[in-house]
């Protein structure tokens, strides 16, 4: 048993200028979607990109911090003494022998 298929041609009765339109109106839609509403839309495509140029920034940042570090550090392996001193003054709040520390306040 062979089926007509005279009613079931939805594309038969669309000329080819009207496909075209179609296609390319079907496409704008999907370039639509794709810019504002799927998950890269231009807003989160500018929001990663401030993100990332703030990434830069701190990479920057955390850079300059490491290299002050390695310096401090290569004056400390040149005199120890000085920074063990210091340390003790500072942060143990130790003193030499005969010397006196003067507390003042505000």
């Amino acid at each position: 048993m062979k089926r007509s298929l005279e009613g079931r041609r939805p594309f038969a009765s669309l000329r080819p200028e009207r496909l075209s339109k179609l296609f390319f109106l079907l496409m704008l839609i999907y370039t639509l979607y794709n810019l504002f509403l799927s998950q890269y839309n231009l807003f989160r495509v500018f929001e990663l990109k401030r993100a990332g140029i703030e990434l830069e920034a701190k990479v920057a940042r955390q850079r300059l911090e490491n290299q002050k570090a390695e310096q401090v550090l290569e004056l400390m392996r040149e005199n120890p003494e000085h920074f063990k001193e210091r340390f003790a003054r500072q942060y143990m709040q130790l003193q030499r022998e005969g010397e006196y520390i003067l507390l003042f306040r505000h």
